[in-house]
């Protein structure tokens, strides 16, 4: 790493999900991405477990095991299409309604999105496995002379994938090029 690079993250942009075809122990495989627009923020939350075993007046063994990590995404905006792709509902070809369905199908997504950094570069991220479980509007109140929005929520789990156990893959951009790792998630077993 360079001196005087600062990897402190200051961004949060460019998010695409591609849904899962499948997630095995045989194999790996997603179809084509689609952006995800207007992304403002996520926040995770660690799902762990930990047992601690004593033994002669002390700990012997402390064992911590990963579950995952809830996340929520906010968005700025969110249109009917989207939501009934993240599976919750369906748009009726006639009347262009959302029939909506607030329990959502639980669709399995790899995800990848970049942060910016302090000193202007980026850190890249693909997580393999995102099951959506909520889409949530976080309120609806009066315009009023505000600049704020009613955003929109999209809560769900990062688990690892079934076929490494790997929840997903980290890389800092050296160059603008290094950008379009961003654009496709690889499929396992790789085919020659």
């Amino acid at each position: 790493m360079a001196a005087n690079k600062k990897l402190a993250l200051q961004g949060f942009s460019r998010l695409k999900l591609f849904p899962v075809i499948k997630n095995s122990s045989e194999g790996y495989e997603v179809g084509e991405g689609f952006d995800l627009p207007e992304a403002q923020e996520m926040t995770k939350e660690t799902d762990a477990s930990e047992t601690k075993i004593y033994a002669d007046d002390r700990l012997y063994l402390n064992m911590k095991s990963w579950n995952g990590l809830k996340v929520t995404i906010t968005v700025a905006e969110m249109d009917l299409e989207l939501m009934a792709k993240l599976g919750f509902g369906e748009i009726d070809p006639e009347t262009k309604a959302l029939k909506w369905n607030p329990q959502g199908k639980n669709n399995e997504y790899a995800l990848s999105f970049r942060c910016a950094t302090a000193s202007g570069d980026y850190r890249m991220y693909k997580m393999f496995s995102f099951t959506v479980s909520e889409i949530n509007e976080t309120g609806v109140k009066t315009k009023g002379d505000g600049s704020e929005i009613n955003a929109y929520q999209i809560v769900g789990t990062f688990t690892k994938r079934a076929m490494d156990g790997s929840p997903g893959e980290i890389k800092d951009t050296e160059s603008a090029a290094d950008l379009v790792w961003l654009d496709t998630i690889e499929t396992l077993p790789e085919t020659p």
